[in-house]
């Protein structure tokens, strides 16, 4: 009988809704106290402020990605990590998951946690431009739940095609279709990994599928050193209309290949937060929760992709404020 600590890990490439349905997950559940470890590519993230979870359940890794730079920092953080029911672990969209999976054969860890499924993400409206990504392969060829997010957005004939295309890349795996990847509990949690032992069999199993589909027999794993993140950030109030004008032209620039923006917003006489979400060419601003009546405001952006000008998305977000933020009276 498993009596360890059950360990989710939440997969999918640049925008395919992970943190989304982490905030689905944490309002729906409320019989079940979560821990939430979220692991960001670059040093300056911000996954964490669009989490509705407590700050206290919230543990951060950056400065690199889990699957290569930060397993001993992953380690260490679950050796360290307070007790809770079920634990959510969000990777970067550019994490492979075979490498994390192997944290947990451990024995430091395995005493503690267990591996109780791997669900990934999918974005349905994208999916053909995300399998041209390494990185997003193996997430989908690892998953025993595929979520086919953003469903809404394709033809019933065009999700039938996504579907057909990744049971032949995972015949495996259960689908779960989603709209702003609301899906519930029950879908996601009823996989029985059957312990570590099991998770180790699928990770070799999996390692064999990926070598054999892609013919790649060289066992480190390596991002695609031309993409990077970029993050700005100011202490004034952004002018939203100016920023959806700013971003439209940017999805659109020969010079910057953008896979992923995101970012947080102070506006001008707002008692909410705004958010941005980009994939690709795709870009949704809307209003967040309400800011706290102490909180100091402040803007803040973050964008991954190929060939980013770090001082023109600076300048070009500059162009977007308005005046100070501050602290509220």
């Amino acid at each position: 009988m498993i009596t360890s600590t059950p360990v989710s890990l939440v997969t999918g490439f640049l925008g395919a809704g992970k943190t989304t349905l982490l905030n689905h997950l944490l309002r729906e559940v409320d019989d079940r106290r979560f821990g939430v470890v979220e692991n960001e590519f670059g040093s300056d993230g911000i996954d964490s402020e669009l989490l509705c979870a407590p700050k206290e359940t919230t543990f951060e890794l950056t400065e690199g990605c889990a699957c290569c730079d930060v397993r001993d920092d992953l380690v260490e953080l679950f050796e360290e990590l307070p007790s809770f029911e079920h634990v959510l672990l969000e990777t970067s969209g550019l994490a492979e998951p075979g490498p994390i999976m192997q944290v947990f054969d451990q024995p430091n860890l395995r005493r503690r946690y267990h591996l109780s499924e791997v669900i990934t993400i999918v974005d349905s409206e994208h999916v053909d431009a995300d399998l041209a990504e390494p990185a997003a392969i193996a997430q989908l060829t690892y998953a025993d739940v595929l979520v086919l997010n953003k469903s809404d957005r394709v033809s019933t004939d065009e999700l039938e095609r996504v579907a057909a295309k990744l049971q032949a890349l995972n015949p495996l795996a259960r689908q779960v279709r989603a709209t702003y990847s609301a899906v519930s509990p029950a879908e996601l949690f009823s996989t029985s990994a059957g312990g570590v032992d099991a998770v180790m069999e699928r990770v070799a199993k999996h390692q064999s599928q990926i070598r054999q589909r892609h013919h790649h027999h060289d066992d480190e794993h390596h991002h695609d050193e031309g993409i990077v993140s970029v993050s700005v950030e100011t202490s004034c109030l952004i002018d939203i209309h100016a920023l959806d004008r700013w971003l439209e032209r940017l999805v659109r620039s020969q010079d910057m290949v953008l896979l992923r923006m995101k970012g947080v917003l102070a506006v001008p006489g707002g008692a909410h937060r705004f958010v941005f979400h980009g994939v690709r060419d795709v870009v949704d601003v809307r209003p967040d929760r309400l800011w706290r009546a102490d909180e100091v405001r402040w803007s803040r952006a973050v964008f991954i992709g190929r060939g980013l000008d770090p001082e023109a998305l600076k300048q070009g977000f500059a162009r977007c404020s308005i005046g100070a933020a501050g602290t509220p009276a």
